[in-house]
């Protein structure tokens, strides 16, 4: 803290807030000189094939989030090998990795690219959980599709930190990650990775965007662990999480006019703010807002892929005017459709 004086009358005061313990940055550098912005990474692919990148956002003391995107649409429908990995870390770390879209397999070399791999498959829902001192691994991914995901990387002192050894360690023993086996694949509700899809948030910039990331990424743990730590939920819940899936499944397969809450609560037997706050336990988001994104996701892919009218595209979604389509469109992509179509 700088506290600078001027008049009598007056005091002003200056407050550095740090997180991670993030360095200041060069003797004499100002606030406006740190570094907030994302930087993207575009992977050398023939034409063919299609293209891809990945988005990074430093928060500190080596703490990464990676968002990265694969435009293979146009590309055979099986697995591509993108990329090799061969890391050694200076400690070791902790890896967390959820997909939105698509399918990807991490050919990994355990002991050495001598010895037989283990091929990990991660789609939405089934997220990789790493703990490692080497990295050895091939990258495919599915083509044929759009596919999407997000991961943090945090070195182990700084999970240590933000934890507390004793969580840690749990933590890593209900993954069942560790020596032996560095790598893991679970099942996991989307409310418990959507703090973690959602911290790269383009709305916000700057400083404020680091700050907002920083909080999703503890805000991702702790309900991690707490996932991980629970016992086993009542029948009556089960029954419940059941219900809400099949709303999950009836939501991704809907075209045209979004029914009502009252409509979808004598649909599923369960009362408008019940069959919501169920929703959000289990995925993360509201109905409403699970259903704009998906749609909006699906039609990011049909763009590229299909000169169908906006006016046809927008009535499909359940958008009253094609206009209002536009707006929500580029409010999550940054881009308007008219400008991803004639990119593609």
């Amino acid at each position: 803290m700088r506290r600078l004086h001027g008049m009598k009358s007056r005091t002003a005061i200056e407050y550095r807030l740090h997180w991670l313990l993030v360095p200041e940055g060069p003797p004499g550098a100002s606030a406006g000189q740190e570094r907030f912005q994302v930087e993207r990474v575009d992977y050398p692919l023939p034409q063919e094939i299609g293209q891809a990148w990945v988005n990074k956002l430093q928060l500190g003391d080596d703490v990464c989030l990676f968002h990265a995107c694969h435009q293979f649409e146009k590309a055979p429908s099986r697995l591509l090998s993108l990329f090799e990995v061969d890391i050694s870390p200076i400690e070791p770390l902790f890896n967390a990795q959820i997909w939105i879209s698509g399918t990807a397999c991490h050919r990994e070399y355990w002991n050495g690219r001598d010895h037989p791999p283990v091929d990990i498959l991660a789609r939405s829902g089934r997220d990789t959980f790493r703990f490692h001192r080497e990295w050895h691994a091939t990258i495919m991914i599915e083509g044929g599709v759009y596919s999407e995901m997000r991961s943090i990387v945090i070195p182990e002192q700084s999970l240590l930190m933000m934890l507390g050894d004793e969580p840690v360690s749990a933590l890593l023993d209900r993954l069942r990650i560790g020596h032996q086996t560095p790598t893991s694949v679970h099942s996991m509700p989307n409310y418990v990775s959507s703090p973690l899809r959602m911290a790269l948030d383009s709305r916000h910039q700057g400083p404020a965007r680091r700050l907002y990331a920083q909080g999703k990424v503890l805000e991702y743990l702790a309900g991690l662990y707490e996932f991980v730590s629970r016992e086993e939920a009542p029948t009556k819940e089960r029954r419940h999480s059941a219900r809400i899936r099949e709303l999950h499944d009836y939501l991704r397969n809907l075209e045209g006019h979004t029914p009502t809450p009252s409509q979808l609560s004598t649909d599923f037997g369960l009362s408008a703010r019940r069959l919501n706050d169920d929703f959000v336990a289990e995925y993360g988001q509201s109905i409403f807002s699970f259903l704009t994104d998906y749609r909006l996701t699906q039609a990011h892919a049909l763009l590229q892929a299909d000169p169908i009218p906006l006016k046809v595209l927008a009535a499909r979604l359940g958008y009253s005017h094609v206009n209002h389509f536009i707006t929500a469109f580029k409010r999550k992509f940054g881009y308007t459709p008219g400008s991803l179509r004639r990119g593609r």
